[in-house]
C-alpha cells in the first residue's frame, strides 16, 4: 500500500523523467537529496516531500502537502543552472494531475546553499503545494 502523497511524488517523477526538455539538458531525476549531493552528476532534480497540513471535516480530510523540487548542480553559477532546470520543470509540475488531486500551487523558492566545503555543489529548492482529499482514516 502507498500513501496518496507518495503516489503523487512517484507519478511526478515519472513525468519529469519523460520530459524531453529536461532530457535535452541532461537532468537526472532522483528521490534522495543525499544521493544527489554525494553523486557526481552535474544536474540533478530531486523530488521529495515537505510537510503535510491536514484539515479534517466530516468524513474527509483535505491535505496540503508540500512537494519539493531541489536542484543539485555542479556549476560556478548554481542559481543560474538551477533556474534552467526549474524553467523546464515548472510547467510539468503546474500541469500535474492525478486522482483526488484538487490542485497545485507554487510556493517559495529557497536561497541557494552550498552542499560541500569548497562550495562546488549548489542546492536550491522550490516548493509546491499539492492539495487533495482523503477519507479521514487514510493518508
Amino acid at each position: 500500500m502507498t500513501t496518496r502523497r507518495e503516489s503523487y511524488v512517484e507519478s511526478l517523477m515519472t513525468q519529469l523523467q519523460d520530459d524531453a526538455q529536461l532530457q535535452a539538458i541532461d537532468v537526472q531525476i532522483e528521490r534522495s537529496v543525499f544521493d544527489a549531493v554525494s553523486g557526481s552528476e552535474a544536474r540533478v532534480l530531486v523530488v521529495h516531500r515537505g510537510r503535510d497540513v491536514p484539515t479534517q471535516d466530516i468524513g474527509v480530510t483535505t491535505r496540503e502537502c508540500i512537494v519539493m523540487l531541489t536542484a543539485v548542480v555542479r556549476d560556478t553559477a548554481p542559481d543560474r543552472a538551477a533556474d534552467e532546470i526549474f524553467e523546464r520543470a515548472h510547467p510539468v509540475v503546474m500541469a500535474f494531475d492525478a486522482p483526488g488531486l484538487l490542485g497545485v500551487t507554487e510556493g517559495p523558492t529557497d536561497e541557494p546553499r552550498a552542499a560541500d566545503v569548497e562550495g562546488g555543489v549548489g542546492v536550491i529548492t522550490v516548493q509546491y503545494v499539492f492539495q487533495y482529499q482523503t477519507p479521514t482514516a487514510s493518508l
